[in-house]
């Protein structure tokens, strides 16, 4: 694209590299790297679907077999009328604050932690059947724990039964 110019990393004179503001489709390229490559060296196989439909970022085959639809997210987020009529739907998403590389990333079903979220905030002025966490709270992080990336090579509830969505 002519005229068109991405930001380009500066070194300040100790020789390091400054970090680059990306843009919000830099930013989602980069958490789909970061999570495919993670998710591969733990035995799942991932696929791109052709368009985002309904959701529908990336395919996964979970080490045991089971097919599921995964939405990628920038952070932890539930929301009732994009999600929530297909029950089989996973969110895939980092800590937010965690360091990169090296943070913390959660596969998560999208019902039980839209659940397991409204339970918490479900009368909260904000809720309108969707929410987003800027972090993980302590309580947040122990409920993601089994579904830290840390775990994904032990068996998940995404195998209870294989080939089902």
């Amino acid at each position: 694209m002519k005229g068109a110019t991405s930001p380009q990393p500066t070194h300040d004179p100790t020789g390091e590299i400054a970090p680059v503001h990306l843009t919000s489709n830099e930013r989602e390229a980069a958490n789909r790297a970061e999570a495919t490559a993670l998710l591969i060296r733990t035995g799942f196989r991932v696929y791109r679907p052709e368009a985002d439909s309904y959701g529908e970022d990336l395919v996964v085959r979970s080490p045991r077999g089971g097919l599921h639809v995964v939405q990628l997210k920038a952070r932890p987020t539930v929301d009732a009328k994009r999600y929530g009529g297909d029950l089989s739907i996973w969110m895939l998403f980092p800590d937010p604050a965690g360091s990169i590389p090296g943070r913390d990333w959660f596969l998560v079903p999208h019902s039980d932690l839209y659940h397991w979220v409204k339970t918490k905030h479900g009368n909260a002025p904000g809720w309108n059947d969707a929410w987003s966490y800027p972090g993980l709270s302590q309580a947040l992080r122990l409920y993601l724990e089994p579904y830290s990336h840390r775990n994904w090579t032990r068996a998940m509830p995404m195998d209870a039964n294989p080939g089902t969505p």
